[in-house]
Formats: C-alpha cells, sequence, structure tokens
C-alpha cells in the first residue's frame, strides 16, 4: 500500500511540473516578443505594447496622437522596421517555415491603423 502511495505522489508531482511548465507555442510567442521588445524603447511615446494572437501575426498597439504627430517618412520607417524585427524572429523561431507575415497598427481600441505584410520563403 505504502508503494502505491509513493507512485501515486510521483505520478502527481510529474503531472503539476507538466502542467506548470509553458507550451511550446508559449515559448515561441514568449521569444518572439522579447525580440520585438526593443522597438518599444526605440518608438518611445508612439508604441505601447504587442500582441501574437495568431503564428503570423504581430499586433503593434500605438499612442494615435503620437502616431499622427509623426513625420509620414518617420511613420513609413517605423512600419518597415518592425516588419524586418517581426520577420527575423518568427523566421528564428519557425525555421525552415514558408508563410505571409503580417504586423498590425492599431490604436487604443483595436482599429487598424496601418497594415505591413511580408513573404517568408
Amino acid at each position: 500500500m505504502a508503494g502505491v502511495r509513493v507512485l501515486t505522489r510521483a505520478a502527481l508531482a510529474v503531472l503539476l511540473a507538466a502542467c506548470s511548465s509553458p507550451s511550446a507555442q508559449d515559448r515561441t510567442i514568449a521569444a518572439e516578443l522579447a525580440a520585438v521588445a526593443p522597438l518599444k524603447a526605440q518608438y518611445a511615446g508612439v508604441v505601447m505594447g504587442f500582441d501574437i494572437r495568431t503564428p503570423t501575426t504581430l499586433t503593434i498597439s500605438v499612442d494615435l496622437q503620437s502616431y499622427i504627430e509623426m513625420d509620414d517618412d518617420a511613420v513609413a520607417a517605423m512600419q518597415r522596421h518592425a516588419l524586418a524585427v517581426w520577420r527575423v524572429a518568427w523566421t528564428q523561431t519557425h525555421p525552415r517555415s514558408r508563410a505571409t507575415l503580417h504586423v498590425r497598427f492599431i490604436d487604443f481600441i483595436g482599429r487598424k491603423v496601418a497594415h505591413e505584410t511580408t513573404i517568408v520563403r
């Protein structure tokens, strides 16, 4: 009987450890978000946060007022730069994969402000 209790406790410990560790998808998303995080510092006051809801779409929240106040060339450069950073992060976490990657820029209530796309082959 004592042996059964020990095995049950061991099985329970393994099960709890498995439940508490992040999934492969969670680790991938965390790595991708960490890779794009420097954009928030680089575009301080404009880029407010990030979200990945689908494996190929990065959503970047922007402060709309600060975004509008940027010059058009700076906005275009920021969008291209964000897309390039996302592409590098995505290809590092999805080696040898193909996809169409999207970067969506949204305001504080979720309205799309801009959208960039690239193909990974």
